[in-house]
């Protein structure tokens, strides 16, 4: 695990009729997570040419502080909340900076 500073972008998609269910979770957890500890920026955009789209922008301090998030205890309300059943699909990428 390194301890390099790590982006991750996320992108999901709503079920058509689910958007507004899982945006206001999506909000909520977004506000929650800000606070948390090596959580350098956590934004939620929302495509221009599908609002059922959304994608978390993510930048952390380190892999390690991250993956606490990712079982910390805003995570854990978010998925107790059940909108995983609110997913279209989801896709989720680690990014760490090369050069420049």
């Amino acid at each position: 695990m390194s301890n390099a500073p790590l982006t991750i972008i996320a992108i999901t998609t709503a079920k058509p009729g689910k958007e507004a269910a899982l945006g206001a979770a999506q909000e909520k957890l977004a506000e929650e997570t800000l606070v948390e500890d090596g959580c350098l920026r956590y934004e939620l955009h929302q495509s221009l040419d599908d609002g059922r789209v959304r994608i978390f922008v993510e930048n952390w301090a380190s892999e390690q502080q991250w993956r606490a998030h990712m079982e910390g205890a805003a995570m854990q309300r978010f998925q107790a909340s059940g909108v995983g059943d609110y997913f279209a699909d989801f896709a989720l990428h680690r990014l760490t900076k090369v050069a420049g």
